[in-house]
């Protein structure tokens, strides 16, 4: 029978979900993403420039910038590579 991590209500944890940092995953989670902007975080971790996710979501580019300037925020990263750095550590690839 395989080992799950609970939470602080007892509940099983999601898989990938590490709880030795729950503040850090609380805070910096996906919850606070809207479904757009998860679209957009999964695109950039696929390697896609602004003007390919505009062309594939039907967005303009100015629309990107605000949504990546958003996900950076809520992230509390800095850059592209940090943002595909937490899609991937969270599954969204």
């Amino acid at each position: 029978m395989p080992f799950l991590t609970t939470g602080h209500d007892g509940a099983p944890s999601p898989p990938g979900v590490d709880m030795a940092e729950p503040d850090a995953s609380v805070a910096a989670g996906l919850e606070h993403l809207t479904a757009r902007q998860i679209e957009v975080l999964r695109l950039v971790a696929r390697g896609m420039t602004n003007n390919e996710i505009a062309e594939t979501l039907f967005l303009s580019r100015r629309t990107v910038h605000a949504h990546l300037r958003s996900i950076f925020h809520k992230l509390g990263v800095g850059h592209r590579s940090a943002a595909t750095r937490y899609a991937v550590q969270h599954g969204l690839l």
